[in-house]
């Protein structure tokens, strides 16, 4: 993206951001995007936890789904996007009335948006992924806590190994992680976290 693509997509608002993504991108990408709604809806349905945090899930879900088109498209993650998954993530934490749900959840946020913090501290990761990994954290925890770091670290697999196979040092961060919080909460879900 040029100088000027990034002086743009940052006096855009966000809905022109993710339909300036969805336009430009190709319809297998879509289809993609589409796909990973309906399964962060779909993984909100069997998570062992209580039915607000399933609804923070699935809302979650989906808005990180669209912020990693739109990290695809510009290499940048929309912070609103990102500020509206946590806050469906802590509301449906909060909703619960379980305090231990409300304090998995943001041990959960700390720990995936700390070890984030840390890989961006040595290795130049966005603020943005951060960001995400926080969330990510947040919408995991409040199932299993084990699922926060899982979700980094099957990221951090998954864009190592794009990075290597497709020969480039730069990737959006934003997919990878989407996968690894489906993944969690996917194994979370099947039992295999304690």
């Amino acid at each position: 993206m040029t100088t000027i693509d990034t002086l743009r997509a940052e006096s855009a608002t966000t809905a022109d951001r993710v339909a300036a993504a969805w336009t430009d991108s190709h319809p297998v990408a879509r289809r993609a995007v589409f796909a990973a709604c309906v399964s962060a809806v779909a993984a909100s349905l069997v998570v062992p936890a209580p039915t607000t945090v399933r609804w923070g899930i699935a809302a979650a879900g989906v808005l990180l789904a669209v912020a990693s088109l739109v990290d695809v498209h510009e290499h940048k993650l929309p912070n609103r996007l990102l500020l509206a998954a946590l806050l469906a993530a802590a509301c449906g934490a909060v909703a619960s009335l379980d305090r231990d749900v409300i304090v998995a959840s943001l041990v959960g946020m700390v720990l995936a948006g700390g070890l984030m913090l840390l890989v961006r501290l040595s290795r130049g990761v966005g603020m943005g992924d951060v960001k995400m990994a926080a969330v990510v954290g947040a919408s995991t925890g409040g199932v299993a806590l084990t699922a926060a770091p899982l979700a980094v670290a099957i990221a951090a697999l998954v864009a190592s190994v794009y990075g290597l196979l497709a020969h480039r040092r730069r990737v959006p961060l934003g997919p990878a992680l989407w996968l690894g919080w489906a993944l969690a909460l996917a194994f979370s879900a099947a039992g295999w976290l304690p």
